[in-house]
């Protein structure tokens, strides 16, 4: 994704732009080309929140609706891109809740980054361990499903 950088002015402005550069390369791999598809979609959702906070702009720009590969075959878990992926979507959820201050669509995107993180954690514990099953493919498409509505700010 090649965005032009949009004017900084704002304090604390150039942090959400490095937040928003660190996540532009994350490729977390659960293992399931739906789950695996809807966590692109919501990182990349949560890229142009915080390039709409770098902006200095008081209200979120529209994002795409993201329903998630389909089909595909399943995989083990990639643990590691998982892992990395939870760490800076923490830092990245730090930067939204600090400088978005006062415009919750900010503070729901961290929320967000910090859900997708904590979920990421679990698949990647889980697949380490060899317990991560079909069975729990329902549970995490639920739980990604609950965090674009979030992001997206409906009910």
């Amino acid at each position: 994704m090649t965005s032009p950088r949009p004017e900084v002015s704002a304090p604390g402005s150039v942090a959400a732009w490095r937040a928003a550069r660190e996540l532009e390369g994350l490729a977390p791999d659960l293992g399931w080309a739906e789950a695996t598809g809807f966590v692109d979609g919501l990182v990349d959702g949560l890229t142009h929140r915080c390039v709409d906070l770098a902006a200095g702009r008081e209200a979120p720009t529209p994002l795409p609706l993201v329903a998630g590969a389909l089909g595909g075959p399943d995989g083990p878990a990639d643990h590691a891109s998982c892992r990395a992926a939870a760490a800076r979507l923490r830092v990245a959820a730090m930067t939204l809740r600090g400088d978005g201050a006062g415009r919750p669509w900010a503070l729901g995107a961290a929320e967000v980054a910090e859900d997708l993180a904590e979920l990421l954690d679990h698949v990647a514990d889980r697949a380490r361990t060899g317990r991560l099953r079909a069975a729990d493919k329902g549970v995490v498409l639920r739980r990604l499903h609950a965090a674009q509505r979030l992001l997206r700010g409906a009910p």
